[in-house]
């Protein structure tokens, strides 16, 4: 089949010691050039040849990652706006772990680096891996605001100071979520990624059976007492 392009450029005009680029082919010189790949492949294997299912090349590139357990297919970047205090991140970061849910913690201000948090969103919108935002932002949080209008993924506000709304009353174009404790924005991310992501939902699955698992040992005991009382 390499011989059969070689013949077919020098059909066409072609002189590799002169030309510095070569024509392009015909589609029915692909498409020839396919089958007798695809004639070798039989003879050689015995097998027959499956057309893979149709997918966008970016689907396929991470799903063949996944299949060689070099990519979850999933994955949170975790924004705090200041590098003053880096636990409520960590924490976060720990919990995405649970779910075996990689992430990296990012320093950015919305207020201070405005030209730098585009850059940054604009960086994510053009990966291939499904991505999550968590926003860690402290005092009026323009982050969550300012990152979700721009970003093609879903970007949720988990503040350090719990009671902190700020990032309910953001402007219109504004799409981020709110999830206030770490565990939670955890679980959020891991329903977010388990369809595409076997670790995720296998890991989400335990999470789901232990919590179930710890509610009935709970009221097996409230009954246990219940009926001594009874006694």
């Amino acid at each position: 089949s390499k011989q059969y392009i070689r013949d077919a450029l020098l059909e066409m005009g072609f002189d590799p010691l002169k030309d510095t680029a070569a024509p392009k082919l015909s589609d029915d010189q692909v498409v020839e050039c396919a089958y007798r790949y695809i004639s070798i492949y039989e003879t050689v294997t015995g097998n027959s040849w499956e057309f893979p299912a149709k997918m966008s090349p970016s689907k396929r590139i991470i799903m063949n990652l996944q299949r060689e357990g070099m990519l979850v297919g999933g994955f949170v970047v975790i924004v705090a706006d200041s590098g003053s205090d880096l636990g409520h991140p960590e924490k976060i970061q720990t919990e995405m772990a649970k779910f075996k849910i990689p992430s990296q913690i990012r320093i950015c201000s919305a207020h201070k680096q405005p030209g730098r948090l585009e850059s940054l969103i604009a960086q994510y919108n053009k990966s291939t891996e499904p991505l999550m935002l968590i926003s860690c932002a402290s005092g009026s949080d323009a982050l969550s605001g300012v990152a979700s209008s721009l970003a093609k993924f879903p970007v949720v506000s988990c503040p350090p100071d719990v009671t902190n709304n700020s990032c309910l009353t953001n402007l219109a174009g504004s799409s981020n979520s709110f999830v206030a404790k770490p565990e939670n924005v955890a679980k959020f991310a891991a329903q977010f990624f388990a369809t595409h992501c076997p670790q995720v939902a296998a890991a989400l699955d335990e999470s789901i059976a232990e919590q179930t698992r710890k509610l009935e040992e709970a009221d097996e005991e409230a009954t246990r007492a219940h009926q001594c009382l009874l006694t």
